[in-house]
């Protein structure tokens, strides 16, 4: 007696059953393997040949995928991938492929295994029960053929076991599968309906099997699925009528159609990705149909993510975009600006001795001649406009003049006047009135002259520019408490929006247009008044004007401190 072999044991067995390296380089194929490849490939198989060269696309495509999968697999995973596989001759083969490891690497097994539709049961089983009624008809006008009449209802009682055992077969393989699916008739009605669709509809099989209400598992009125559309054999205009462009034709199958859809199932809002196949007996006979769904909700969820962040981003790198140049723009205003104060400052020098020998010239002439009343008091006054364009020429200088940064005692008052006389003409201009509150008893503040100048001179632009064409009032009012000096600069303008004050005080934010403003002057003052360690802050910002309001430390307090 021979001893047991495991490779005899799987080379008989009626499974087709092939072993290969991670490659597609064959290990082992059983006899049945060889019988299926040239059944179903029409071709002979050969060991010394790599399977993926030997078999046709798709098929050698979609093969190599799932062998892939499983040879990905940790050794200590219990893993596997099954599939299923149409002919061209309308037969229908499970597929299931497994990882195995050895010596040499690491390899993967696939084992076939046919499934029978009922429908072909169904023909193939109302064929022989025809040709047995046939037959059964003649042996009663004979009585000679009665011996054959045994035989004949023998071989049907057979027949009938051999296709009631492949009914429940197919049945057992489809319910066990993982994959929701149902198998409709020719007559349109469902044959099949596993347990993975029961989960995914909330319908029970023995509620849907032996109806044609398919339909109610998907859609709330009655309409085709996909497989009732596949099994009537209609055009692709109709397919289209009712799947519009979330369609395709099935790479791997013929006369097959995969969709992507949304649909509300138990209660819950799916994305299914559904295949439908047509079922033809061997003779071609279109018999039923098959269709299988999958839930790809959880993958839609994740591209609407994705799509959703990547908006988001792009809304930021716009933002983003906009922001820079808008900045860059601000900082080019900036330096315009800077190179115009510059080019005043030297102007103002250029007048400056040419005024100076006028007003001397005017004063000579004065202590020299006599003049009637009138005269004279035209001469006073040239001598006055004369001096007070010298005091404007040179706070122009002062202002433009790199800063110090030496503190020292200064009057608040005499620098909010300096800066009115910067301001003078283009008040008058704006019909702007500037009305005065000074504290008669003011101390001095401790400070940079021409930065708390600069200060001062951005609030009044700042006021000049929020007051309407039509003209408006400025008030200055300066008081002060036992270790502060304040200084309010209230204007009539059409104030600020609650959403931009948190921001006022922020480089390059600006309410003007980039060619009006920088963005920079508040800026500039918040950093100047906390190096002063005092403040600047706003306050009623209705639409009825706005007041900024800077706060100093006494110069005595610092000065004890």
């Amino acid at each position: 007696m021979k001893p047991f072999s495991l490779e005899t044991a799987i080379h008989s067995r009626p499974e087709p059953f092939i072993c290969c390296q991670d490659d597609g380089v064959v290990l082992y194929a059983n006899l049945a393997w060889r019988v299926f490849c040239a059944d179903v490939f029409l071709m002979t198989f050969r060991d010394d040949l790599n399977l993926f060269d030997q078999i046709k696309d798709p098929v050698a495509a979609c093969w190599r995928d799932l062998a892939k999968r499983v040879c990905g697999v940790q050794a200590t995973e219990r893993f596997y991938c099954e599939d299923s596989f149409h002919t061209h001759n309308g037969s229908t083969f499970s597929l299931r492929f497994s990882p195995f490891f050895f010596d040499q690497g690491r390899g993967w097994s696939l084992q076939v295994e046919e499934l029978t539709a009922k429908c072909v049961n169904e023909v193939l089983e109302a064929e022989f029960s025809a040709q047995l009624d046939q037959k059964l008809l003649l042996a009663t006008n004979h009585i000679e053929a009665n011996a054959l009449l045994a035989k004949e209802i023998a071989d049907r009682k057979q027949a009938e076991e051999s296709l009631q055992e492949n009914k429940d077969r197919l049945t057992q393989i489809i319910h066990g599968n993982s994959i929701p699916t149902f198998v409709i008739d020719q007559n349109h009605r469902i044959t099949h309906w596993n347990k993975a669709l029961e989960r995914l509809t909330g319908i029970s099989s023995a509620e849907a099997v032996g109806t044609n209400e398919q339909w109610k598992a998907f859609y709330a009125y009655k309409r085709p699925t996909m497989a009732d559309l596949i099994l009537d054999q209609v055009k692709e205009e109709k397919i289209k009528e009712f799947y519009a462009n979330k369609y395709t034709q099935s790479k791997l199958l013929e006369e097959s159609y995969e969709v992507e859809d949304f649909f509300e199932l138990n209660g819950k809002n799916t994305w299914l990705f559904f295949t439908a196949a047509p079922i033809k007996s061997r003779s071609g006979v279109l018999i039923g149909a098959v269709e299988t769904l999958q839930d790809i909700s959880n993958r839609k969820i994740l591209e609407q993510e994705i799509l959703r962040q990547q908006a988001i981003l792009e809304n930021k790198v716009e933002e983003r975009t906009l922001q820079l140049k808008k900045t860059y723009e601000q900082l080019v205003h900036a330096e315009k600006l800077s190179a115009i104060g510059k080019l005043a400052a030297s102007i103002a020098h250029e007048f400056g001795n040419p005024i100076i020998g006028i007003r001397n010239f005017l004063k000579e002439i004065q202590k020299t001649t006599h003049f009637d009343k009138d005269d004279a008091e035209l001469l006073q006054l040239a001598i006055q406009e004369c001096q007070r364009v010298k005091d404007l020429i040179s706070n122009l200088q002062n202002f433009n003049r790199p800063s110090s940064g030496n503190m020292a005692m200064m009057d608040l008052h005499l620098a909010i006047n300096d800066m009115l006389l910067f301001c003078k003409k283009s008040f008058r201009e704006n019909r702007i009135i500037v009305k005065k509150r000074f504290d008669p008893q003011l101390p001095m503040i401790l400070g940079v002259h021409d930065q708390i100048k600069q200060v001062i001179l951005n609030c009044l632009n700042n006021a000049q520019e929020a007051i309407p064409d039509h003209g408006g009032t400025i008030q200055i009012i300066t008081e002060h408490t036992e270790q502060t000096v304040l200084l309010h600069i209230r204007d009539t303008g059409k104030g600020i929006v609650d959403s931009d004050v948190v921001y006022i005080f922020e480089p390059f934010f600006s309410t003007k247009p980039a060619v009006e403003g920088t963005g920079l002057g508040l800026s500039v003052s918040y950093g100047i008044m906390k190096a002063h360690q005092g403040s600047i802050t706003v306050s009623d910002t209705s639409s009825h004007g706005t007041t900024f309001t800077l706060s100093f430390p006494i110069a005595k307090t610092l000065l004890n401190d």
